[in-house]
């Protein structure tokens, strides 16, 4: 489906690639805050993720950031968009929404793609998927919930932010369908083909398909 997001994104896409490197540690209360490079130095960065033994930059919102300041982790918790900790950006799932549905506290990993969207992956969040989690809860308990947890947990998908907040202070995120992919893949037939050659709409959608496509498209 077409849109001025859409559109808006794919153009900001297919610039070159910015070079963003920091050899310290600073918070970005916005969006638009991050694309300007106005940051907020901090000391302390304490990080931790429950993904111990992560082999990927990305999978999901499982970091924590902290600073041991009150007030200042108070912020990163609750406001600001995007921490950047030792060249690496993380960004702040409190605010994302995919098809109204929140993704929850914590940080993801993100990369930066074009001169002003980021990429992220995380599990798949939408209406239907929300829909089946509740049902599988209802149907079979704690431990159906979990299974369908473990399920969704499973599906890594790719988004991308390319806007800040709307009215409701809430970040509208894209999904990397077949519609943007075509877009950004314009005129390099060989990665279209690659993509589509996963017939199967399910796991075409899926980060471990699409990212290495986008890393020999050279976007990331």
């Amino acid at each position: 489906m077409n849109s001025p997001l859409k559109n808006a994104l794919v153009h900001t896409i297919l610039f070159a690639n910015s070079l963003w490197a920091s050899s310290q540690s600073y918070y970005y209360n916005t969006y638009e805050e991050y694309i300007a490079g106005q940051r907020q130095p901090i000391d302390t960065v304490i990080l931790d993720s429950r993904s111990k033994n992560r082999q990927k930059w990305w999978g999901g919102n499982d970091f924590t950031i902290a600073t041991g300041d009150k007030a200042t982790d108070k912020v990163l918790k609750k406001k600001a968009f995007a921490v950047v900790h030792n060249d690496t950006t993380y960004i702040n799932c409190r605010n994302l929404r995919h098809d109204k549905i929140p993704f929850g506290n914590g940080y993801v990993q993100a990369r930066r793609i074009g001169e002003r969207s980021l990429l992220f992956v995380n599990r798949m969040c939408d209406k239907e998927t929300n829909i089946k989690a509740s049902t599988m809860g209802f149907m079979f308990g704690a431990i159906g919930g979990a299974v369908m947890a473990s399920q969704i947990e499973k599906q890594q998908v790719c988004y991308v932010i390319s806007q800040g907040t709307d009215f409701k202070d809430n970040i509208n995120v894209l999904l990397l369908d077949d519609n943007l992919i075509e877009k950004i893949l314009k005129g390099q037939e060989t990665l279209l083909d690659e993509y589509y050659a996963e017939k199967k709409i399910t796991k075409r959608r899926l980060a471990k398909h699409i990212i290495p496509i986008l890393e020999k498209a050279g976007y990331l």
